[in-house]
C-alpha cells in the first residue's frame, strides 16, 4: 500500500471513529464506564489542534469525576446531557436537537427522504437507536456508518466506491445535519453546565465542518 493510500486510510478511520463517538454522546444517557473510558483518550496524540482541545476538555472532565455512577460530577453530566439534548421545556434547555424542529418541516417528506437514503445505503441504526430518522445522534451514526464504508472501500482498492461514498456524505452533511446544526449549537451555549459537553458540541461542529 502506498503512502497516500495509507494517509488516506488513517484520515478516513480517524473520520469515522470520532463522527461514531460522537454520535454515541448524543444517544445515550452517560453511564459512569463511558465516562471512565473517556480517561484512556490518548489526547496528546491527537495531531489536529482544534479537535485535541475539545477532547481536552471532554477528558478533563472526566478524569475529574470520582468512581461510581451515583457520585456528584456523573448526576451533573446526565442532568447536562438531559437539558441539551431532550428538549425538556424552553426555560430549560434548547430545543431538542431534532432536523426538523430547527428547519420547521412539519410534514412527512423529511422522515420519509431520511429513510429512503438510510436504506439506500444499507443502515438501519435509526431503528436499533429507538429515535426518529432526524435526531443528531440518528444522523451522526449515519454519518459515521458512511465513513466506515468509506474506509471499507479503501481497503478494497475500491477508488470509484470510495469517492461514491465521499460525495454522499458531504451531501448528507450539507443538506441535513451540518444545515441546522449551528442553530441548535448557538441555542446550546446558553445552556451548557460541564466542559465534557461543551467540548462534545465543539467536536461536532468542527467534524461537520471537515467532513
Amino acid at each position: 500500500m502506498s503512502s497516500d493510500i495509507e494517509e488516506k486510510t488513517m484520515a478516513a478511520e480517524n473520520e469515522a471513529e470520532i463522527l461514531l463517538l460522537l454520535a454515541a454522546f448524543y444517544n445515550f444517557n452517560p453511564e459512569s464506564s463511558s465516562i471512565d473510558a473517556m480517561k484512556n483518550v490518548d489526547v496528546e496524540s491527537i495531531g489536529d489542534d482544534e479537535v485535541r482541545e475539545c477532547f481536552r476538555k471532554i477528558t478533563g472532565y472526566a478524569n475529574d469525576t470520582v468512581a461510581g455512577e451515583e457520585s456528584d460530577p456523573v448526576i451533573e453530566l446526565k442532568r447536562d446531557w438531559t437539558k441539551l439534548f431532550r428538549g425538556v421545556s424552553p426555560a430549560y434547555g434548547p430545543k431538542a436537537p431534532y432536523e426538523a424542529l430547527y428547519t420547521g418541516d412539519k410534514g412527512t417528506k423529511l422522515f420519509s427522504d431520511l429513510t429512503q437514503l438510510y436504506l439506500d445505503e444499507g443502515y438501519c441504526g435509526y431503528s436499533e437507536l429507538k429515535n426518529r430518522q432526524d435526531y443528531i445522534g440518528v444522523e451522526l451514526d449515519f454519518a459515521g456508518f458512511l465513513a466506515l464504508l468509506r474506509v471499507n472501500a479503501l481497503n478494497a482498492g475500491d477508488s470509484a466506491e470510495f469517492d461514491r461514498l465521499s460525495e454522499v456524505l458531504e451531501s448528507f452533511v450539507r443538506e441535513h445535519v451540518g444545515s441546522w446544526f449551528p442553530q441548535f449549537y448557538k441555542e446550546a451555549q446558553e445552556h451548557i453546565g460541564t466542559d465534557y459537553y461543551r467540548g462534545v458540541l465543539d467536536l461536532t461542529a468542527i467534524m461537520l465542518r471537515l467532513t
